[in-house]
């Protein structure tokens, strides 16, 4: 399936570029639009190698954004015919690229903020203006209207969501390579360390509930014990025990429930009960696992067990 490739430039890449890279892979991420690449670079060679710019980083952080690590680059003539969109944050930007690019014949080019209907207004930029917050606000509008634009294009495919549980302190490498092609994640409790949690951020858009093991644990009691949610019209309930299922279950599709550490999979009634097992340590003798389902329009089109070798 084609990808959309989307490239942000601004003069050094380490602060409204970089900015705009994570904000649109986060929003990507959270509508479950799968099938784009995000990246950004710089239209100079001023800042080659450094990373996010740390009062623009702080203030990512202030919105909830993830800031893995970064090195700005500057953008190569290659670019253009590798990217579909490349979006600047000024005009001087722009400048710079058409210089780079040789031109732009393709209409490839254009300011962030006309995708917010802003047509022809720049991105302020904060290493002058010192006001980080107000230019990811502008960031974001522009952001919000690319992403309309990206789930048109979206719209109608197959989703893929990885469910977990009981990874109990253990994120195992195997198991992030099984689910980076999902763009959902569901944990189904026992997490124990709150940090992998915050990894499994970086990959999907994320629902996790507390398990009996989280109670005791900073950044986790507070998780919700049961949730009821909805991913590509398929309507979930989650909870860690399936025994604090409650009876009434009403347009619930799928049941999702740990606990048991044992992979189970059953339709009862028209409706999935998963069990996805324990995905981080082998307990009981039983299997290292995980399962991914594809939904599309309102339906469970498949559901894959996963079994991780120890």
């Amino acid at each position: 399936m084609t990808q959309t490739r989307i490239l942000f430039i601004c003069h050094g890449n380490i602060c409204r570029s970089a900015a705009a890279e994570a904000v649109l892979k986060q929003m990507c991420r959270e509508e479950g639009i799968l099938q784009v690449e995000v990246s950004s670079a710089a239209a100079t060679r001023e800042e080659i190698g450094n990373d996010i710019y740390p009062p623009m980083k702080k203030a990512l952080a202030a919105r909830g954004y993830a800031c893995p690590p970064h090195a700005a680059r500057q953008t190569t003539r290659g670019d253009y015919e590798r990217y579909d969109y490349l979006i600047g944050m000024d005009y001087e930007n722009l400048s710079d690229m058409k210089r780079i690019y040789g031109g732009d014949p393709l209409h490839r080019i254009s300011l962030l903020r006309d995708w917010a209907g802003e047509a022809g207004k720049e991105i302020d930029d904060p290493w002058y203006t010192r006001d980080f917050q107000g230019a990811l606000g502008q960031i974001e509008a522009g952001c919000r209207g690319l992403l309309r634009s990206l789930a048109k294009q979206e719209s109608g495919r197959p989703v893929q969501v990885a469910v977990l549980s009981d990874t109990h302190g253990l994120l195992r490498r195997d198991v992030v390579a099984e689910i980076r092609d999902c763009t959902h994640i569901l944990h189904a409790g026992d997490i124990v360390k709150e940090t992998d949690l915050d990894e499994l951020r970086l990959y999907g858009s994320i629902w996790a509930v507390r398990g009996n093991n989280d109670l005791w644990q900073d950044g986790l009691r507070d998780l919700a014990g049961l949730l009821r949610f909805e991913i590509a019209g398929v309507k979930f309930l989650m909870t860690h025990d399936e025994r604090d299922v409650p009876r009434n279950l009403e347009g619930i599709q799928a049941v999702i429930c740990g606990h048991t550490h044992r992979y189970s999979e059953e339709m009862i009634d028209g409706r999935l009960w998963l069990n996805p097992g324990s995905c981080g340590r082998a307990r009981f003798g039983g299997e290292i696992t995980l399962a991914k389902m594809k939904l599309q329009e309102g339906k469970i089109l498949s559901v894959r067990k996963i079994i991780i070798q120890d």
